[in-house]
């Protein structure tokens, strides 16, 4: 089924604002981004609406919508949730998976470790197959509240930004990195998977940090 009007310029609007093609902290002209995306002003301020719900925009009353500015603390408080809800889903399933899941989980592993570093549309693949592995380890553990937990901390929003930052910049550097966090999960021992998992959630952190760090410090000597 095509997509609607909406729903192509919320895509559209949500990769743009992901991928750093508006300025942070400025306020975003309507009209500009309908001529942007090829869509009427009705149809922006819709998706507006769902983009500040989302959190990618904030609302200042009487003066318009922007992209709020990154810091630290904001990064820092979004691994922190992730953290919390993804150790609790290993926790739940580790050593308990049946053949199917096992096997669903191993295949998006080895994918997410086989995506080349090779351009945008890479970054947008390596993302999509991150977030289906991290929802799917969320998934196997039977808890429809974490699961909501997770789209309300914007977690598929988060995978591409965790991929333009961290991954597409060489970050994520291990050739088996997920295949080793999926088989700790697999294997048994809620102890060492969840471990693994702090792990992976924290280089996942300490990559956007870097990067954050880094663009600042281009910005600043500008």
């Amino acid at each position: 089924m095509p997509l609607t009007s909406e729903e192509r310029t919320y895509e559209s609007l949500r990769e743009q604002i992901l991928g750093g093609e508006f300025p942070r902290g400025e306020f975003l002209s309507q009209r500009m981004l309908a001529a942007r995306t090829e869509s009427s002003v009705v149809t922006v301020r819709a998706v507006l609406r769902r983009l500040e719900n989302e959190g990618l925009l904030e609302n200042v009353p009487r003066w318009g919508v922007r992209i709020p500015a990154e810091s630290v603390e904001a990064i820092r408080d979004r691994y922190f949730m992730r953290e919390t809800l993804e150790v609790a889903a290993v926790r739940r399933i580790a050593g308990k998976l049946d053949p199917g899941q096992a096997s669903t989980l191993k295949s998006l592993a080895a994918e997410c470790d086989s995506v080349p570093r090779e351009g945008e549309e890479a970054v947008r693949r390596f993302a999509a197959v991150h977030a289906q592995l991290h929802l799917g380890i969320a998934g196997c553990a039977g808890s429809p509240l974490l699961k909501s937990f997770l789209r309300r901390i914007n977690f598929r929003s988060m995978m591409l930004m965790n991929a333009s930052r961290g991954w597409a910049r060489g970050r994520d550097t291990g050739p088996t990195h997920h295949q080793d966090l999926v088989s700790a999960i697999v294997s048994g021992g809620a102890g060492n998977a969840t471990r693994e998992m702090r792990k992976h959630v924290r280089r996942g952190l300490t990559g956007e940090l870097e990067a954050l760090r880094s663009d600042q410090g281009a910005g600043d000597s500008e």
